[in-house]
């Protein structure tokens, strides 16, 4: 029989609500930023520095959180049930924004890249052409375009099962004690962040494993993340570690960095790979710090927060077409950078709570951004 359900955290809610906020921020400033982008304008260092830094924590943060989620439904849920919750949950929105999202935001990259000068609907039946980020000039985007985290989350999710049963089970107790009991040592925890280089210092950026196409890290970066955020919250010991070192945490990153725009290094036996090492290494601090000052601080649950945490995942799937296709049209006023990013987060944001409102009234819909049926609409289901 599944067990009861565990008490909600609600840090990891606000954690989760906060993240997905930034990852908007991040997607509205991102036609400023000097890389190329689906929509674009001209450069600003400003707005490329603080995209940067964002980079270094928000995706990975995510994942983490991510992990902590399953680690809590693995707890009542049999294996099989989880399977089906995470095919609703993650795959059928990832189909929905393969082939009802994703087609516009190519076709406007297509567009403002002076490779095709047509309407949409002419363009349309290229989408089908070649794979979008695996083949030269390929549209469609089996991944979603950002609804990738999806597509590696549900992968990552399916072949990290068996530890992560194991881990629940008692023959990986043991285990798990065994390192919280490490981890808990004071710096201990700091370790997994030079676990967390290797990947990244290591895999060829020019395969499949190291692309670093997903925010600026590579898969196998993501899925040593999500087990070590699956470790951590599997032992209470290691939480508490992470709650008492936050603010350590937190000038060890920043420390980290300011020594990297400085040019000073951590000395390793290859020069090359320092920089990423640090890189990588303070990414990891900033992500403790995340998680240590949420777990302190946002234990309190608020209205706001109830309605945030259904609306999470269909605001993930709306904000970035949207963003697009308001930018598409902001981009062209000649005003400063930074009213045109105003702009862009104030209508973009109406937008996408317009949209919403509609996907959370209308069953159907709900279904296909990953939300669950009212109890009206699983009535009429069984019947």
């Amino acid at each position: 029989m599944e067990k009861d359900k565990p008490q909600r955290r609600y840090d990891l809610d606000w954690m989760r609500v906060l993240l997905i906020i930034s990852v908007f921020l991040y997607h509205s400033g991102r036609a400023f930023h000097e890389w190329d982008w689906h929509v674009k304008d001209v450069s600003s260092p400003g707005f490329a520095s603080v995209l940067g830094f964002m980079e270094m924590w928000m995706l990975p943060a995510i994942f983490v959180v991510s992990a902590a989620g399953i680690w809590y439904s693995l707890g009542y849920q049999k294996a099989g049930r989880f399977i089906w919750s995470k095919v609703l949950r993650l795959l059928v929105p990832l189909v929905f924004g393969a082939f009802i999202l994703a087609p516009y935001q190519v076709y406007l990259e297509r567009y403002t890249h002076g490779q095709f000068s047509g309407p949409f609907f002419q363009w349309f039946p290229h989408y089908f052409e070649g794979l979008y980020g695996v083949e030269e000039g390929g549209n469609f985007a089996f991944h979603g375009m950002h609804l990738w985290y999806l597509m590696l989350l549900f992968l990552f999710s399916m072949l990290l099962m068996p530890l992560f049963l194991l881990f629940h089970s008692k023959a990986g107790k043991p285990i798990v004690r065994g390192l919280g009991s490490f981890l808990e040592i004071p710096g201990m925890i700091y370790l997994l962040g030079l676990v967390l280089a290797l990947p990244m210092i290591y895999i060829d950026r020019d395969s499949i494993l190291g692309t670093t196409k997903f925010a600026g890290w590579n898969m196998v970066y993501y899925f040593i993340l999500m087990f070590f955020g699956y470790l951590i919250f599997a032992d209470e010991r290691i939480q508490q570690t992470i709650i008492k070192q936050r603010f350590f945490s937190l000038m060890l990153a920043i420390a980290l960095i300011v020594l990297l725009e400085s040019g000073i290094f951590i000395k390793t036996q290859a020069a090359a790979v320092g920089p990423l090492f640090q890189y990588t290494l303070s990414s990891w601090c900033f992500i403790l710090a995340i998680l240590g000052l949420g777990m302190k601080y946002l234990s309190a649950t608020s209205r706001f927060l109830r309605y945030a945490t259904e609306a999470v995942l269909p605001f993930y799937m709306l904000h970035q077409p949207i963003i697009l296709l308001i930018a598409f049209w902001v981009v062209q006023l000649q005003i400063p950078i930074l009213v045109k990013f105003l702009i862009i987060v104030v209508l973009s944001l109406a937008g996408i709570m317009l949209l919403y409102e509609g996907v959370r009234q209308v069953g159907v819909l709900r279904f296909f951004f990953g939300m669950k049926l009212r109890c009206r609409a699983v009535v009429k289901v069984r019947e």
